[in-house]
């Protein structure tokens, strides 16, 4: 019951932010349509050209899991835990001592697939790995075998990239430790966009899947869209709560116009299932 009740309070906070009133007055899909103010345009183009001053930092796409200030979030879902080796090494090969951080995180959707996807014998074999190492952040008694899983390739990932390896606990995480509070997907291919310095009153909490933007081929990429989507129509996200007149938004963000509505097209056949629980839109900055 107590879920039900955060889960109930998280919606109505969500509603009274701005960009969701924006969204669903706007019926449009173009966003760039929109009449913004002076204060939002300021605000909107301030998610733009953020890689030139901050470092960027692998982590998960989840709206509980934001970056750090001076950080810029390159979201996929779970540190590419998802991902084939090959898509791994590719993304080591072109970002190995440009990406500063790998922060993994406690209760990881992506993490806990992938870990109920090897074989006993891996599963084993892992915890047993993970259980000699000492990964620092980790609460031991507040992660599951999922969690350690993804830390430990995290860690893995971070050795190769040469970068610092952190887990965050769900006491450092955003919005609520039992379910997911997003109402936007941001799927992006601009590799300066990232808006979660926007998050608060005007924005409310999002994914962002950023990995078309660095080099992740689309298929995945659509693959981690879908994996997304599900986790908030699903039970561990405001699944009922979503519906033709409360949609979840996908809102695709291109390097120019036309990437964008290529992106909005794919982002369209890829959650069809979903029908009219889930609306599109698309953005560029160019």
């Amino acid at each position: 019951m107590q879920t039900n009740d955060n889960l109930k309070k998280a919606w109505e906070e969500t509603e009274k932010m701005e960009f969701t009133k924006i969204l669903r007055g706007f019926q449009g899909e173009d966003l760039s349509d929109l009449s913004w103010s002076e204060q939002y345009k300021k605000n909107w183009e301030s998610a733009f050209d953020q890689t030139k001053t901050k470092n960027k930092v692998l982590i998960c796409a989840d709206e509980r899991v934001m970056p750090k200030e001076g950080e810029f979030k390159v979201g996929t879902a779970g540190q590419l835990i998802l991902g084939s080796k090959e898509y791994q090494d590719n993304f080591v090969r072109s970002f190995k001592g440009k990406i500063k951080t790998v922060r993994s995180h406690s209760g990881c959707g992506a993490a806990a697939v992938a870990f109920s996807k090897l074989s006993e014998e891996e599963k084993h074999r892992c915890i047993g790995a993970i259980n000699d190492l000492s990964v620092k952040g980790l609460k031991i008694d507040e992660v599951s075998h999922g969690d350690l899983y993804g830390a430990y390739h995290s860690y893995e990932l971070a050795q190769k990239l040469g970068a610092v390896f952190e887990h965050t606990p769900f006491s450092a995480m955003h919005g609520y430790k039992d379910f997911h509070d997003a109402r936007i997907m941001f799927w992006s291919s601009d590799e300066n966009f990232d808006p979660s310095s926007l998050t608060g009153n005007f924005l409310p909490p999002h994914f962002l899947a950023n990995g078309l933007a660095f080099g992740l081929a689309e298929d995945y990429c659509e693959e981690e869209l879908k994996l997304l989507s599900g986790i908030a129509f699903g039970e561990h996200g405001f699944y009922s709560l979503f519906d033709a007149g409360n949609p979840f938004y996908v809102i695709s963000v291109g390097r120019n116009v036309e990437d964008a509505k290529k992106l909005n097209e794919i982002a369209k056949k890829t959650l069809r299932e979903f029908g009219k629980k889930a609306a599109f839109r698309y953005l560029s900055n160019a």
